[in-house]
């Protein structure tokens, strides 16, 4: 079973290097922009929806919960940013997003 899980989430990982890889492939066939530019711009894409939510909103809601109840006790929540999975894949596409990056700075 635990074999199992981890060809799950390798293939996710690589999933997650290669997708953009064919997207951008495809489509700096129609635009005439740079295969790394688009790859990056989806990187970027990617990397903005795989932010947890829970990062930039959880002080302005403690916030606005205090001003109208100043004896509110927040509670402190286990942990924080996602499971070990979520995190290589955020890594993983920071990673591209940087490559991409890189890729373009030199040329």
């Amino acid at each position: 079973m635990k074999n199992k899980s981890l060809k799950n989430q390798l293939l996710i990982c690589f999933l997650c290097i290669v997708i953009p890889l064919i997207l951008g492939a495809i489509a700096s066939i129609w635009i005439k922009l740079s295969i790394f530019a688009i790859i990056a711009i989806i990187y970027g894409i990617m990397l903005v929806f795989m932010i947890p939510s829970d990062v930039f909103f959880s002080s302005t809601l403690d916030y606005n919960i205090k001003s109208v109840n100043p004896s509110y006790k927040d509670e402190k929540p286990d942990f924080i940013g996602g499971t070990k999975q979520q995190l290589l894949n955020f890594a993983v596409v920071a990673l591209g997003l940087a490559v991409c990056l890189l890729i373009l700075l030199i040329n």
